[in-house]
């Protein structure tokens, strides 16, 4: 009888409640791929722009500590031209679809 008790306390008084109510707030569903382009381009430019700038960094870093190292400088130069041209591979995609949407009259709404 205790047993019965117990869970039936357990059942009415200590049910978990869900963090996220799926009535409420449905799980995030794409309408097309346009909506899910809207979100990953916006997140490829920062991940872009962040490895940039911590490319940037890591190379000045190494420069400063290179010692007068002609070797460990030029590995330094190569980091930090390769973040230039990966930064610009990324700018010149963009600049290129921007023209493209423009000569066809096309709207990217995730540009």
């Amino acid at each position: 009888m205790l047993l019965f008790v117990l869970s039936y306390y357990t059942l009415i008084y200590m049910t978990p409640t869900p963090l996220i109510n799926p009535t409420t707030f449905p799980a995030v569903r794409f309408a097309n791929i346009s909506v899910l382009l809207g979100v990953l381009i916006p997140l490829i430019y920062i991940v872009g722009g962040l490895v940039f700038g911590w490319m940037l960094i890591w190379s000045a870093y190494l420069i400063i500590i290179a010692g007068g190292d002609a070797e460990k400088v030029q590995k330094a130069q190569q980091t930090a031209t390769f973040a230039v041209i990966g930064i610009s591979i990324i700018v010149v995609a963009s600049v290129l679809v921007n023209l493209l949407g423009f000569v066809t009259n096309i709207d990217f709404p995730f540009l």
